[in-house]
């Protein structure tokens, strides 16, 4: 038996020991694992990340050769000049390409390199070659798209010159509608629209050397300068039936207009009786200037069966009418802030007589203990109030009185600190209430009596304070 328990005893530690060991060498386990695993998910990150540079820079690679070659018959087609933003493209391209290869040849010599530096560097081979190839791949649309363009040039080419004998044969119509105009509507009217039939005339002249010019650069295999050409030709033409529209359009425009001044006139009418009624004194500063201007704008309308300007004419009516309505709104508002400046003033007015007169309480009531700063105070809170009424306007007034509120308010509290001075003084540091020992009846009379401000009347027959305290004492 007694060897059965040493056994035991011997057992015990060593399973124990046993265990942790065991233990151990799990958690080093997982440990190793877990850090194999994050190795092994890098790695796989990296081995992704190098597969997209080298992508990219294949894809780069070709862009900037083919772009060579692009260059080559831009110039040819186009010129020299025409191809110079392609040959700075290619050059920036070339640029961004040849450090792309030497950041990847960083990584691929015999120098070991660390995770972040193979991360940064195929990260900064990605972004060059993205953009090499963005900017060559710009520059070859744009010439596709001339290609094409110039492709186009033999059939635009009749098409605007057949705009252009289309425009040319309305330019009659055009003239005969600015006479008939002219018969009705003044010069001032008519100015934007009466050189109108002349110019479209020039700019179909423009357009048909131009044309020539389109013609002429195509045959001559100079598709560039043919195109260029076109463009100014179909640019005046456009130009040119704007024009012509313009003059069909005048008189419905001008009608339109008639119909606006009429309703215009009416309301004007209406607005200014309306403002005649306001109080002389209000209409003086803005509102009979107002009156004046919209007064002679109307004044200046053509009498019926004149040669007339109704856009100038609607145009002057609302500028004077809208001064009009700006000075009244202006009025109104004034005469809205007015109001609700008056009803602060009456609060304000109310707050400080009620500050005031609290503050003069103390003073009265209790007499010496009340000190200098808290009566100056207060004398200046009088005087303020009392000087309110010279105040014409309302927004001073509301100053003042706001002032004078403040300052008795400082004085009933520079008061209240006088008595409790006193009453710490005369009590030995107690402050409000009875001496020590008095009777929780005395406690409350006192503090009731120090902390209210309807002190004068628990106070009748007890004259001063210096009394009162004798009356406790």
């Amino acid at each position: 038996m007694d060897l059965v328990v040493l056994l035991l005893v011997i057992a015990a530690p060593l399973a124990v020991g046993i265990t942790i060991t065991v233990a151990v060498l799990r958690s080093r386990a997982r440990r190793n694992q877990q850090r194999i695993e994050q190795e092994r998910q890098v790695a796989g990150q990296l081995a992704e990340l190098e597969q997209r540079a080298g992508s990219a820079l294949v894809r780069a690679d070709e862009r900037v050769r083919l772009a060579s070659d692009d260059l080559g018959f831009a110039i040819a087609e186009f010129g020299d000049a025409a191809a110079a933003e392609f040959g700075a493209a290619l050059q920036r391209a070339k640029q961004r390409l040849s450090e792309a290869f030497q950041l990847n040849q960083r990584l691929s010599d015999h120098v070991p390199d660390t995770d972040e530096q193979r991360r940064d560097w195929n990260e900064r081979i990605i972004s060059l070659c993205q953009s090499a190839e963005s900017s060559l791949r710009e520059q070859s649309d744009a010439f596709a798209a001339r290609r094409a363009e110039a492709h186009r040039v033999p059939s635009e080419i009749d098409r605007v010159r057949a705009e252009v004998e289309r425009i040319r044969q309305s330019l009659p119509s055009a003239r005969a509608t600015l006479a008939s105009l002219a018969e009705r509507y003044s010069a001032g009217a008519l100015d934007p629209i009466a050189a109108n039939a002349d110019q479209a005339e020039q700019l179909l002249e423009f357009a048909q050397r131009s044309t020539e010019v389109a013609d002429a650069r195509l045959t001559a295999s100079r598709g560039s300068e043919a195109s260029a050409a076109l463009r100014a030709a179909a640019e005046s033409t456009q130009r040119a039936e704007a024009l012509v529209d313009a003059v069909d359009s005048f008189e419905v425009e001008a009608i339109k207009a008639e119909a606006a001044l009429a309703a215009m006139v009416a309301e004007s009418n209406a607005e200014l009786a309306a403002a005649r009624q306001l109080p002389e004194a209000t209409r003086r500063a803005t509102i009979d200037p107002a009156i004046e201007r919209l007064e002679r704008a109307l004044a200046s309308l053509p009498a019926p069966g004149s040669l007339r300007d109704p856009v100038g004419a609607l145009s002057a009516i609302r500028q004077a009418n809208t001064a009009l309505d700006d000075a009244v709104a202006e009025h109104t508002q004034q005469a809205d802030r007015r109001e609700r400046l008056r009803a602060q003033l009456v609060t304000a007015m109310d707050d400080a007589e009620r500050q005031i007169a609290a503050a003069r309480g103390l003073v009265l009531d209790y007499g010496a203990p009340v000190g200098p700063d808290a009566r100056t105070r207060l004398a200046e809170a009088e005087r303020e109030l009392a000087e309110l009424p010279t105040e014409r306007e309302p927004e001073p007034a509301i100053r003042r009185a706001r002032r004078a509120a403040a300052l008795a308010a400082e004085a009933a509290a520079i008061a209240r600190a006088d008595l409790e001075h006193m009453q710490a003084a005369q009590y030995g540091g107690y402050g409000y209430g009875a001496p020590r020992g008095y009777g929780s009846s005395g406690s409350g009379v006192i503090g009731g009596v120090l902390g209210g401000l309807a002190i004068g009347g628990l106070l009748d027959g007890l004259g001063d304070l210096g009394d009162f305290g004798d009356f406790f004492g």
